[in-house]
């Protein structure tokens, strides 16, 4: 997941140590990959990778913000500042948007967000919402390994089943197995394909 530096300065060390001295000075608005949290010297470390590649640690407690994507519940005004002055327009319900920002005025947290057409604005930070998590590639083999799992034992129970009763009687045809399998096998296989 991504995040962002929401305090105005953050030290990034190379190890879940505050002796080993700070390897950088992070800024409000770095973006970074969130990793592991880590104990070390009776405190909490976050492991976090930034854009260029640089790996190391901040503190627990340092100020963060989750750069999600989510779906919204409801139909919901984008303002065009942090406050209610000027609604650009109306979201419809579910309108994806991607988070960019948080902007705390005069004591109410607002959303600074972009939809899938580019529209940016301020949603209230009370706003529902469902988060959407994306599809990675280990999502895309767990979805493969499920899939492939029903589809093998659906078409062997439909086997062992059709080589028992050839002398007569009746078998199993486990199809929903077979099918479900199959589905669930190729949109693992899609997600791994497309995922970053």
């Amino acid at each position: 997941m991504k995040i962002k530096i929401l305090q105005e300065s953050a030290s990034l060390y190379p190890q879940p140590d505050p002796n080993s001295g700070p390897a950088r000075t992070l800024n409000r608005g770095d973006v970074a990959e969130l990793g592991s949290v880590k104990k070390g010297s009776g405190k909490q470390w976050v492991e976090i990778t930034l854009l260029d590649g640089t790996k190391g640690f901040i503190p627990g407690e340092t100020r963060i913000f989750s750069l999600l994507q989510a779906a919204l519940n409801r139909k919901t005004p984008l303002y065009a500042t942090a406050d209610k002055s000027m609604v650009k327009m109306e979201l419809p319900k579910r309108t994806m948007v991607n988070f960019l920002d948080l902007v705390e005025q005069s004591g109410q947290q607002w959303i600074y967000i972009q939809d899938a057409s580019g529209n940016q604005g301020y949603i209230e930070g009370t706003t529902s919402i469902t988060r959407r998590d994306p599809v990675t590639k280990k999502t895309g083999i767990n979805n493969m390994l499920v899939g492939g799992g029903f589809f093998i034992v659906g078409l062997i129970v439909t086997l062992a089943s059709y080589s028992s009763a050839s002398a007569g009687g009746t078998y199993y045809l486990c199809w929903g197995a077979i099918i479900f399998g199959a589905i669930q096998f190729i949109q693992g296989l899609i997600q791994y394909l497309t995922a970053k």
